[in-house]
């Protein structure tokens, strides 16, 4: 009798912050089948079985099915197709993994970790640097860059 492989979760860590967790999903795409469709909410539809939600999202994230989701039924849904919680993508700039926490990554145009928005900060608009706060720059302004621009090499 054969044994069963034991596959291991895909874990995603943030490098910025000691988050981390199992993903299920590296994506660009949100699919969920627990809300309905705009388009199904017409009088035409409703009695057709109401599709699904999907978004396209501009950034590959990583995704972790929503753990507050019931599933009635493991083995006949399709678990790209469940309600799922956006936790994270990579810096457009050093494609280090960061979560979407505020204190870790900006989504202007594309996904920035704080690192790169410090050490860049004279490229972006005067009202976002505002908006993340001096504050949460503070701890990444006096870091040693040459140590982290040799890691991408």
């Amino acid at each position: 009798m054969a044994e069963p492989e034991i596959v291991e979760p895909k874990v995603f860590q943030c490098s910025l912050c000691p988050f981390y967790a199992a993903y299920d999903r590296y994506d660009t795409k949100y699919v969920d089948e627990s809300l309905p469709s705009p388009v199904a909410t017409t009088q035409y539809n409703k009695n057709k079985k109401e599709p699904s939600l999907t978004i396209a999202l501009i950034e590959k994230v990583y995704l972790l099915r929503d753990p507050f989701v019931a599933i009635k039924d493991k083995d006949k849904i399709d678990q790209t197709k469940l309600s799922s919680l956006v936790i994270g993508s990579t810096c457009s700039v050093c494609s280090r993994p960061v979560c979407i926490h505020l204190d870790c990554s900006l989504f202007y145009t594309r996904r920035f970790c704080l690192k790169c928005v410090s050490k860049y900060r004279d490229e972006f608009p005067h009202e976002i640097l505002d908006e993340i706060g001096d504050k949460r720059l503070e701890k990444f302004i006096n870091e040693d860059y040459d140590q982290y621009e040799e890691t991408l090499i």
